[in-house]
Order: structure tokens, then sequence, then C-alpha cells
């Protein structure tokens, strides 16, 4: 009897003390001033090992934005695609050796494509939990049922992503982490796993006036209207229009991969007055439709309306922020435009010199303006001509290939791209990236058609691991292929007596 009593005294000792959190997890955590009962929920939440939901230890491949990571597995991994060569065959395999995750219950704004109040932040959140794994650290993603399920697109997991910083013990959810600090909205909040946990923490950010539920502007959002700015301008002193919208001119010479490159000439930079030399920037336009999508085709002379943001991925900047077209108000300064149409691409992929791309030494020099205490200043930049050529086209010729390494699908879903390595006359190395390239059959173009060859080659210029290369997306952008071995011209000397005999 008395071992009852105490039983029953514990019990109800403990009862009392789970009030407060039951009252919390009801939406009551906080009082009329939104924080003096402040509920840590990810602290209370914990990672359950035995559940049968699935998970995974993963590693960081990508940061996206504050809901999207792309993670590395780890090795035993059970997400189809991610594990083994015979995985990549499968039909429920979203990504082909790596996963995309897309965070449950949280929607936060946008920071890619589109630019939204408080994405900058939220995106920096995300990131910087992450990253405290780094050195001894640890991330887990979990299914929400016994099962890895994938969003509607069904390009991206539906998971929940658990972290445990360097030195600590215990997992945090971070997708209850971001909601808990304000940084996002909910998405399906109640209708998941941990609905209840989620729910309380999105409304107690909400009751306590976080990020953005805080009515505040967003320091990292620009809220003017279009900057007024010459691709030149932009190129040279780009970190002073970064984050900001502007307004460019240019034509458009290629797209592909949700880019446009939009670009201009200009005849008034030393040493380049006689040709001129073309300058230009990608123009990410993410899944905008309707009529931005003709008014940025080849061969257009447009008005380019955006935000300079710098892509991680890529180590550069580019345009984005494109807005849908506005037909209602056609001089809504969002718009993009044609100033005209169809006037071509003649002065695009202009033949540059393997020797100056390549070289160091070679600069581009161009003035100019900043404004510092409110007075215009100026000051001349100077880039080597393959930094001044990011993000714009040029052609090349006679390049001798040395290597060609293409992508399996042991390794990404480009399952056929290339990078070619060339030598050019000069000695110099010059490094080209491909599409997954098609004959006129629908064959896809293999090493053999190159290796060992001489080409021609057209494309855009881009950056990949600290490396600037050519981007070529069309089979026909790659021409040429004489083999080395027929400049010895062994035949040619028969070609007199052959001659003699037939006269």
């Amino acid at each position: 009897m008395k071992k009852f009593v105490k039983i029953l005294v514990a019990s109800l000792c403990a009862a009392v003390l789970t009030i407060p959190v039951f009252t919390a997890a009801c939406g009551d955590a906080s009082s009329d001033d939104g924080k003096d009962n402040h509920v840590d929920y990810v602290e209370q939440l914990k990672l359950d090992f035995t559940s049968n939901t699935k998970k995974q230890e993963v590693t960081i491949r990508l940061h996206v934005d504050g809901d999207t990571t792309h993670f590395d597995t780890v090795a035993n991994s059970t997400l189809p695609g991610c594990n083994n060569a015979n995985d990549f065959l499968a039909d429920d395999a979203p990504t082909k050796g790596y996963a995309k995750a897309r965070y449950l219950a949280i929607n936060t704004p946008e920071s890619t494509g589109q630019i939204e109040e408080w994405g900058k932040a939220a995106s920096n959140f995300t990131k910087s939990k992450l990253e405290t794994t780094r050195n001894g650290g640890s991330i887990v993603i979990e299914s929400n049922d016994d099962k890895w399920n994938v969003d509607s697109t069904g390009t991206r997991y539906l998971l929940w992503v658990w972290y445990r910083p360097a030195g600590a013990t215990e997992f945090r959810n971070l997708n209850l982490e971001i909601l808990q600090s304000g940084h996002a909205f909910g998405s399906g909040v109640s209708d998941n796993r941990y609905g209840a946990t989620a729910k309380a923490a999105l409304d107690q950010a909400e009751s306590e006036k976080l990020v953005v539920f805080s009515g505040e502007k967003d320091p990292d959002y620009y809220y003017g209207g279009p900057i007024n700015v010459t691709l030149k301008e932009l190129r040279f002193n780009t970190e002073a229009y970064a984050n900001k919208r502007i307004m460019v001119e240019g034509t458009i010479v290629a797209n592909f991969n949700n880019s446009a490159y939009i670009e201009e000439v200009y005849y008034d930079i030393e040493g380049y007055e006689e040709k001129g030399i073309c300058i230009g920037m990608p123009v990410y336009y993410s899944y905008v439709t309707g009529k931005v999508l003709s008014i940025l085709s080849v061969g257009n002379k447009v008005s380019v309306s955006g935000i300079v943001q710098y892509y991680e991925q890529g180590g550069y900047y580019q345009i984005t922020d494109i807005k849908e077209y506005d037909r209602y108000n056609k001089d809504n300064p969002n718009n993009c435009n044609i100033i005209e149409e169809g006037v071509g691409i003649d002065n695009a992929f202009r033949a540059v010199a393997p020797a100056d791309f390549a070289s160091t030494a070679k600069n581009v020099n161009v003035e100019v303006t900043n404004v510092v205490d409110g007075e215009e200043q100026t000051e001349v930049v100077s880039l080597s001509y393959k930094e001044a050529a990011l993000g714009t086209s040029l052609s090349m010729s006679n390049l001798r290939v040395t290597e060609i390494y293409t992508t399996n699908k042991e390794e990404s879903a480009s399952k056929g791209a290339m990078t070619i390595t060339c030598q050019a006359e000069n000695g110099s190395t010059i490094t080209i990236r491909t599409e997954v390239l098609k004959d006129e059959n629908g064959n896809v173009v293999t090493a053999d058609a190159y290796l060992n060859k001489v080409i021609n080659v057209k494309g855009v210029v881009e950056l990949f691991n600290g490396g600037y290369q050519i981007k070529c997306h069309r089979t026909d952008y790659i021409t040429g292929g004489c083999k080395i071995k027929k400049k010895k011209f062994k035949k040619k000397k028969k070609f007199p007596l052959i001659s003699l005999i037939r006269r």
C-alpha cells in the first residue's frame, strides 16, 4: 500500500510538472507581450532512433535556401538512387547520387530564383546551423513515416533534418528550429509526424513577432526601384549593385538551363576600340513562364529588370528575381521588355585568342563610379580577360583535345556530359564543359567524337571550382574533328604520283 501511494504521488507530481508544457503546446506558452513564457520546443523534441521511420546519415553537398538542402549520403544508404550503380536505375529515385531535401512543415521566403523579404536571412540561418556539424558533428535525415517520400515535383525528398553540432551529444530538429526562430511560415504544419510540436513552435514565433512575423523591414532586402546601369558598369563594379534591383540593356545570345545570357559590345574600352569587346552576365529566370520567355529569346535586344545576386554554387554573380510580365501595367518597373526584336547575334561568339584568355597579364581596364560619403568617386577596375569574359559568349579555334572526362550515372544525372581538356597552339590549356550532346539521330555524342582531334568551339564562359571554362550547350558549337595524326599528311605525298598516272 505504501508503495502504491508513493507511485501515485510521483504520478501526480509528474502530471503537475507537465501541465505548463501541455498548455504551451496548445498555444498558451506566451503571455500578452509574447516572450515571458518562451518554450524551447527544439530542446524538448528528441530523435528516436528506434521508431519505424527511415533514417539516413548524410553530409552537406550544397546549401540552396532556407528550406532546401542537397545532401550526400553516408555509405549503406537506403534512399533510392543514392547507394550503388544499380540504384540509379530505380524508377523511384528522384535524384542520382545525392538527396535533395525539401524540409517538412516549413516554407521559408524565397532567396534564389525569386527574392522575397527575409529570404536571405532564412537561407543564412539554415546554413549556419548545418555548418556547426563540420569537424565532428553529424546530420541525420528522417522520413515522415515508414518510407522515403518525395514532393509533388518528384525531384525532392520530404524530410525532417536533424543535426548534432560538433562537441554536442543531442540532435536538434532543424525544421522545428527554423519555425521556432520565426524564419519560416508553416506548410502543412499539423499534418505530419511532429505536428503538435511544430504548430506550437509556429504559434509562439508569431506571438513573439519574430523575423517574418515582426512587421519590420528586412535590412537585406532591396525595396527601391530598378537602378539603370550598363552591363560594363555592372560587371566591373558588381558589388556596388549586389542585392539591388537593376535595369540593364543588351542582346540575348544564348538560353539554357533556365538562364538567358545577355551581353553588349563596347568600343570604348582601352585596347579594344577597333574590334570591340563583349561584356555579359547570366539572367536566371528560374521557372518563370509566359511572355517573359518570349522576351528573353535569343536574338532579341531587351531591357532586363532583376536583382543582382551572388550564386554560391557557381561562385559568380547573376541577375535573378525575374518577374512575370505585368500585362495590365506595361510600365511596371519590374517588367522585362523587348527593345528590338530579332536583331540577331552577329556580335556574339567573337573569336578570342587562347593566349589572351589564359593570360593573367593581359587585363581589361574599365573606369567605374562609386558614391562615397555622398560624393562620386571614379576608379579603374582591372580584370584578366577571362574574368571580364565571365558570362559572355566567345569562340576559339584549333584546340587539340588531350583528355575527356565523361559524367557517368554513378555520379550525376547528367550522364554523358563531358569535360574536355584542350591544348592551344601556344601551349595554353583550355577547358570545355558540355551539356549532354546528341547527334542528328538523337544518339548521345561520346568522347570518341573529339578525343585526340583538333576542334573549334563556341560557348559561354563559366566558373567552376575556381576555374574558367567554356560551356557548350549545343552539338553544333563544337566543330572540326580532324584527327591529329592526319597532320603528318603522309597520303598527300602520293597525290602527285597518282595524278601523273591518271594523266
